[in-house]
């Protein structure tokens, strides 16, 4: 299985003439390698399950839809178009898991509506830097327990500073191949660490 996602993000990164596509499956492998950071289930306690790899994802690609948000007239065939790049490729990892068809459409399904679920309450929280909100929005989604995470939690501040990162940064260069979610995320937790 590792075989085949590496496979899949060369295959991306390293083809000439990119398109939409192309740029939106290249953004999405490395928002999906940046959620896979050690320190998210070491550090910030995030568990080191199916479940709990995609609760970051979400979170991972939440940051980065928020910045699309900006500029929605330029960026909505584009957000459309990485979100269905989003569960392609969970719906194969589930079929690569075992899961049966009828069983992969029903999971996909449910999991895509509870990625929407939290798009919109990290983007409200992230929309005025709510430490508070964000906190709260981290506790059920992230950590699916109420209460477990404040304003002052260290994840807190790091999704704050990613998402300050990120929204400084010009619309073209996000929506470009140049761009490095993985880089963000490394630089934003060398930051947590000084």
């Amino acid at each position: 299985m590792e075989k085949a996602f590496f496979k899949r993000i060369s295959s991306v990164i390293f083809s000439s003439d990119k398109t939409e596509l192309d740029i939106c499956q290249q953004i999405y492998y490395k928002c999906l390698l940046a959620s896979r950071k050690p320190e998210f289930y070491t550090k910030f306690k995030v568990a080191d399950t199916f479940d709990g790899r995609f609760d970051m994802l979400c979170l991972i690609i939440s940051v980065y839809m928020h910045k699309l948000t900006k500029e929605p007239e330029k960026t909505k065939e584009f957000s459309q178009i990485l979100f269905d790049v989003m569960f392609k490729d969970i719906d194969l990892t589930l079929r690569e898991m075992g899961a049966g068809d009828l069983g992969v459409g029903k999971r996909v399904k449910i999991m895509s509506e509870s990625f929407m679920g939290r798009l919109i309450k990290y983007s409200q929280s992230l929309e005025n830097k709510n430490a508070f909100l964000l906190a709260r929005a981290l506790s059920r989604n992230l950590y699916r327990q109420d209460g477990i995470v404040d304003s002052d939690n260290e994840i807190t501040s790091f999704v704050l500073k990613l998402s300050e990162k990120v929204t400084s940064l010009r619309m073209d260069y996000v929506m470009s191949e140049e761009f490095d979610m993985n880089d963000i995320v490394v630089s934003c937790l060398k930051l947590d660490n000084d």
